[in-house]
């Protein structure tokens, strides 16, 4: 409704900050993004948020839980396929939980080379080096994976495009920044990294251009 950029830091920032984890755990382990099946464990407003922007970039396979039912098939309406916790962890070759429940992913469910990211604070729904020691590929936690790294870039550059809304390829191309920017072996890089949000703001501002985002109204 406002003729003004506007982000919800704890599902967009969120979602910006997955995404640019999963591209780097795909290169890293060889998945295909767009191939891969991924499990999202949490269908609150980063689950939701973080599903959207994976379809967006154009995953196909998006498995969901929640405990409430209006979740799940605001799930399914967007091409996602709601099922139970069991389900997402044996099909699942990525699985992202925001859930808020600590300790809810047993070591016994994890398969063989899955990867794992438990994003909820402080305490995940499992410890990265119990998901590894489990059998998981890759894991990691809500302290490296933190929308701080998504949300200075993305508003500076809506601002100095005169964005008038955040849209999808926005966040997209921050995802992507922030990707390029980590180490190798790294997911994403250090918060405080030099010129890191200079430079994620730089292509933000082309692509609210590219995409007309200064253009069009909320």
């Amino acid at each position: 409704m406002l003729d003004i950029p506007v982000l919800h830091d704890d599902q967009h920032g969120t979602a910006v900050v997955v995404l640019a984890s999963v591209l780097n755990a795909c290169k890293y382990t060889g998945l295909n993004i767009r191939t891969a099946t991924i499990g999202i464990i949490g269908l609150g407003a980063a689950g939701m948020g973080i599903a959207q922007l994976l379809t967006a970039y154009g995953v196909k396979n998006i498995y969901g839980t929640d405990i409430k039912e209006k979740a799940m098939m605001f799930l399914k309406e967007r091409g996602g396929f709601p099922t139970d916790l069991k389900t997402v962890m044996e099909k699942s070759d990525l699985v992202i939980a925001t859930t808020g429940c600590p300790g809810l992913i047993k070591p016994e469910m994890i398969r063989k080379r899955q990867v794992i990211f438990a994003l909820s604070n402080p305490n995940p729904e499992i410890r990265p080096a119990e998901a590894l020691a489990a059998g998981a590929i890759f894991a990691a936690d809500g302290r490296s994976v933190n929308n701080a790294l998504a949300f200075p870039g993305l508003f500076k550059g809506a601002l100095d495009a005169g964005a008038k809304r955040i849209n999808q390829e926005m966040k997209i191309a921050a995802a992507q920044a922030i990707a390029s920017e980590a180490e190798e072996g790294e997911l994403v890089p250090m918060l405080l990294k030099e010129g890191l949000h200079y430079r994620v703001a730089q292509k933000v501002e082309r692509a609210a251009f590219e995409s007309g985002a200064n253009l069009k109204a909320s």
